[in-house]
């Protein structure tokens, strides 16, 4: 028996056992994804709106920037916290506060780098079962920390196509 090891570790394959890697990861690229979609952007392209009531890529960028804070605060409370109330926002009230038009978008991607780092050092200290962990948002009702991540990189993906599309007007 003194070859039998101490520790017997089984393989697991259920969802979660990797960490959540396939949601942090691409939480992780997206302050790069967006500097490398911008580079060369003019402040003219920056700042045109293909409609009226359509927002440009500068309204794009500040938004995920506030977006970014405001997810952070939710997936904070959701994991000290039991069951929290999330709130929602006004995106088109902090478009107007926040002065999207007015601020360097530089300024406004280094932000949105430093909540997202905040938040992927938040969910690579979670333990799995954490994952599960719900909050009560105002308008959407009860989501786990997963779902929300899960909702963050396909809003995120959403608005790096509108970028990208706005790049290169038709």
């Amino acid at each position: 028996m003194a070859d039998a090891p101490n520790v017997f570790t089984y393989p697991r394959n259920e969802p979660g056992t990797t960490g959540h890697l396939d949601l942090v990861e691409p939480l992780r690229e997206l302050p790069d994804r967006l500097r490398a979609e911008l580079r060369g952007v003019s402040e003219d392209v920056a700042s045109h709106r293909p409609a009226p009531d359509a927002w440009c890529i500068r309204e794009i960028v500040g938004h995920l920037a506030d977006a970014a804070a405001e997810y952070h605060k939710r997936l904070y409370m959701m994991s000290t916290q039991t069951d929290p109330v999330l709130p929602a926002y006004d995106q088109d009230a902090y478009a107007r506060d926040h002065g999207y038009m007015k601020r360097p978008l530089r300024e406004m991607l280094d932000e949105l780098a430093a909540h997202r780092a905040k938040t992927v050092f938040l969910l690579t200290t979670l333990v799995n079962w954490n994952w599960a962990r719900t909050g009560q948002h105002v308008e959407r009702g009860r989501t786990s920390i997963r779902q929300m991540v899960e909702h963050m990189v396909q809003h995120e993906g959403e608005h790096l196509a509108d970028i990208r599309a706005l790049r290169r007007p038709e």
